[in-house]
């Protein structure tokens, strides 16, 4: 059965003209059925939808657009992401790394992560959540000395907390994911006051813990779980095609030497939008339907694809399906693949 972007690519291709063919734009199409999918995935709790680094490379308007009064949250990493993220919805935002920006949070409504005295009398009159550190060492209150410190200071001040939360740094590894739990109730119970548990981390469902929020990532753009179905796409344009000679060098470096007399494509995409370099002479790409290899070094702007006689200017070229894929290539994983396609050039299709 076709996927809704396979149906995408069958009505564009039909409604091409030459005109539009050669305005040959590079494309980031968002499923958002496949998005709501993922979500409801996670159906069960509240769900704070991160959406940091544009939406994982996806584009932060178009999912915040997308999940509005859908999420009881969303998650950002500093002031600057949440201010403009307000001008797309009025959802709780919640800054989950260390901020200073403290009056930007207060004139865009945005709340904070707190993990320590300073940064509670700091945040005064903005909805804090309370980090606990269970074993990543990144943020958050990590031992009982500071928790009972912060809990005195709450209950002077007459603070209350909008959640207690936490990051659990490796779900594929129960015995580590049950210790860092245990801190977590450990540390959690010093404090005073009942508040909401929030948990983080790929992974999270398959443990058996209480809690009411769970911060979604990765998994909201469809990694992680084979339930889960890839939000994004990107493809790009022939831009040209060209003969090239048995003993013909294509690309910088002469890294690539033609071995038979072949027809040779150039697509409109490179390193400077996001394609990993690594990724030269290593993946293909679909033309028509069809599978073909990139060759030659990456450029900052394009690349090479060895094609045959069915290919023509104007193509469309789909250069990811699945992160995963490519990230194997390189030896990384599916954030950095998805990230890095932040500063594509192009434009956004939703669909």
């Amino acid at each position: 059965m076709p996927s809704q972007f396979d149906t995408f690519y069958k009505k564009r291709t039909k409604k091409c003209d030459f005109a539009y063919k050669n305005r040959m734009k590079n494309e980031k199409i968002i499923n958002s059925k496949n998005l709501l999918h993922n979500l409801n995935h996670f159906a069960g709790r509240r769900v704070c939808a991160m959406v940091k680094s544009n939406a994982y490379g996806h584009g932060m308007r178009e999912i915040a657009e997308i999940l509005n009064g859908k999420v009881a949250y969303f998650g950002v990493v500093s002031a600057d992401e949440g201010a403009m993220l307000r001008r797309y919805t009025d959802a709780p935002i919640l800054i989950c790394a260390k901020t200073e920006d403290f009056a930007k949070c207060r004139r865009f409504d945005l709340e904070v992560m707190v993990e320590n005295e300073r940064d509670i009398l700091r945040a005064k009159n903005l909805g804090m959540h309370l980090k606990i550190d269970c074993g990543m060492h990144r943020f958050g209150v990590s031992s009982e000395i500071e928790m009972k410190m912060i809990d005195r200071l709450l209950e002077e001040k007459g603070i209350v907390l909008k959640s207690i939360y936490t990051h659990f740094p490796c779900t594929d590894n129960f015995k580590a994911t049950e210790k860092h739990y245990r801190k977590f109730l450990n540390l959690s119970s010093l404090l005073s006051q009942k508040t909401s548990i929030c948990f983080g981390g790929s992974g999270i469902l398959q443990y058996p813990f209480e809690y009411d929020m769970q911060r979604v990532g990765i998994g909201l753009y469809g990694y992680g779980e084979p339930s889960l179905r890839p939000v994004m796409q990107i493809a790009s344009h022939v831009t040209k095609i060209f003969h090239a000679k048995r003993g013909d060098f294509i690309g910088y470096g002469q890294k690539y030497k033609v071995k038979k007399d072949g027809v040779f494509a150039v697509v409109n995409l490179g390193y400077g939008d996001g394609l990993f370099r690594g990724l030269s002479s290593n993946f293909k790409v679909e033309i028509n339907s069809k599978n073909y290899d990139c060759v030659g070094n990456i450029c900052m702007d394009a690349f090479f694809v060895k094609v045959d006689e069915n290919v023509r200017v104007g193509d469309r070229v789909i250069v990811m399906k699945d992160a995963q894929v490519l990230a194997k290539r390189v030896d990384t994983i599916s954030y950095e693949i998805l990230t890095n396609f932040s500063k594509m050039r192009g434009k956004t299709i939703i669909i």
